[in-house]
Parts: C-alpha cells; structure tokens; sequence
C-alpha cells in the first residue's frame, strides 16, 4: 500500500535552531536540518517540506496566521496529514489562530516543536516530530499541539513550562490523547471524514493583551482603548477587577465599550472560568459593558478577539461570537 502523504510546514523556533559562532542559538539556513536528522518520518509517510519562515516563535506576527491557513486551505487534497514546527513561546497563539482560521477539518493539523534543539543531546525534538507524524497519519482530524506525551486540542494549548519536557498542557479540558507504547485518542476527539474545511482567516491585529495588577491605573486601559481596536485584561480569579479606589476600571470600559471598543475580560489562573456575576467586583464590570471570556486562555481570548473583530464591529455581535464556542475554545452551558 502506498504511504500516505504529509506536508511539514517549517516556521523555525528552537526545534531548527543551532549554534551560531557567538554561542547563541538561532534558526539554521535550511529547514532541511529537520529530515536530515529525524529520517525516521520518512518510513510513517511521503514527506514534502515547505519552509514558510524561518524565526524565533518570540517575532512572530500574526500576519503570519492568513498566510500559513490559507497554504494549508490550498493544498489540503493533496495530502493526508499536516505537520507544522513552530518556536514553543508563541505555539499556543498560533495554534488558537489556525484553530480559527481553517474549521471543519477532515485531516489532521499537528503543530509541535522542542525545548532542546535537534543537534544538541537530549533534545525533545526527534520524539516530538516522530510522534507528530505518527498523529497525522492516524484516524484524527483537528488542530492539535503534539509535545511530550500529550495531544491537545489546538484552542486549549497553553505554554506552563520553560523547562520541563511536557511544556504544554490543556487548559481547563482533558487532552484529546495520549503517546506512550502506542496512541491512545480520547473519545471527543474526532475523527477522519470527507468534511470540506471552511478558510476564514479573518484578523485584526490591533488588540491588546493587559494583565490586572494591585494598583493598576485605569488611564492605562483609556490609552490602550484609545491605540487599539480591542482590549482583553486578565483578571483575578473568576474575572474580578477592582471597582474601588483610584484603581477602579469600571469607569474606563465604560468609556472604552462607550467608544466602541470591545472589552474581554478573561482569567489569570490556569485551571477556572470567569464566573463574573459571581461577585460584586465582577458584576460591575460586566454592567460597564466587559464580555466574559469564560474559560478561554488568554491566548485564545486575545486571537479569538482578533478574528472576531476582523469580522464585525458591531458589539452585541461581538460579546454573542466570543462566547459563542466554535472550535471547542469555550465550555457552552446547556
């Protein structure tokens, strides 16, 4: 039987990288470093690369997200399976925004990378890209970070680790898999089909990610609602901000969402929801016009953001789409 095909789309990151003569460590010239050293994916299947950058995740632009969903959207019939290498600091931006930008797959989308560089010992990137491969060929068919021992769904990715070797883990949701001896798919993962994805590589990039700290000054928000089209703070907790003192934000969304402007409010913890009706502080916010982002990542509210505003400006439809779960990003409530 013939192998089946898979396209390995190269962006760069630490899995390309080698040493450079000052001792640093930087993208090599050829993204070919990656076949030449793990030959291995070559017996899972027929390999074709294509190099479309060649960078530090850490200069990532989101104008890079179009671009790579719809090079995936224009050669999807001709191959099985994708596997993309992405740079670990800004995988889980990257995997939110493909998530997004091409739904509805009927084939695997699997984006890795490693915390060791591939020529250095030790290196995580061999087993990351042999496993990657191994899910592309597999009865699976969504976006999906495969590192370590884990497989999770795109929109739930986040980075918890600058040093372990399972650097991922899925937040607030069960990974869709995982590798040991062989590959164990959960249940909700789903599965090869003849659907036709949809290309929606809607962006607009003027969004603004603002953590909330004590003594936060709410002229700050004004600003960043003044430079930009979208604003997602992280809150404490379920969503809370403070509503009293010199450091009250209500009156800021209030002018900012007054203005037009889209106000995200999403969670600092890693395992929770907003829950913003829940307590005063919250409720104030929500009254001021903020939208929950319930249990999305930062990462996901701020790319979902994006997307959803290269849609629409019109704010109910705004505050009805971010919580609205279109790729598995939120926990609807029946």
């Amino acid at each position: 039987m013939a192998k089946p095909r898979v396209l390995l789309i190269s962006t760069g990151g630490t899995i390309t990288m080698v040493k450079t003569p000052s001792g640093d460590l930087a993208p090599c010239d050829s993204a070919d470093l990656l076949l030449d050293r793990v030959p291995e994916v070559k017996t899972l299947a027929d390999v074709d690369l294509l190099s479309l950058a060649n960078i530090d995740s850490s200069n990532l632009e989101p104008a890079i997200w179009p671009k790579l969903s719809r090079e995936l959207y224009k050669r999807y019939r001709d191959y099985d399976g994708f596997v993309i290498t992405h740079g670990t600091d800004t995988l889980a931006y990257t995997s939110a925004a493909l998530s997004l930008m091409v739904q509805e797959l009927g084939k695997p989308v699997v984006i890795t990378g490693s915390q060791v560089p591939l020529e250095e010992i030790g290196s995580d990137g061999r087993a990351n890209l042999i496993n990657s491969f191994r899910v592309a060929v597999a009865d699976f068919a969504e976006v999906a970070v495969v590192f370590g021992s884990q497989i999770i769904r795109g929109s739930r990715a986040k980075k918890t680790s600058a040093f372990d070797m399972q650097a991922f883990t899925s937040a607030n949701a069960q990974p869709l898999g995982t590798i040991g001896l062989s590959i164990k798919f959960a249940r909700e993962s789903i599965r090869r089909s003849k659907r036709k994805p949809m290309l929606q590589p809607f962006l607009e990039s003027s969004v603004c990610l603002l953590p909330v700290y004590p003594g936060i000054r709410p002229d700050l928000v004004t600003h960043v609602s003044e430079t930009h089209k979208g604003l997602v703070l992280e809150g404490y907790g379920a969503g809370n901000l403070p509503t009293e003192g010199p450091s009250s934000l209500v009156p800021a969304i209030q002018t900012s969402t007054g203005r037009g402007v889209p106000v995200v409010i999403c969670t600092q913890c890693l395992v929770g929801s907003t829950e913003m009706e829940l307590y005063r502080v919250g409720r104030a916010a929500l009254q001021a016009g903020a939208i929950p982002a319930m249990d999305m990542t930062p990462e996901m509210a701020l790319v979902k953001l994006m997307w959803v505003l290269g849609q629409t400006d019109d704010l109910p439809t705004i505050d009805s789409m971010m919580q609205k779960s279109f790729v598995g990003e939120v926990h609807e409530t029946v």
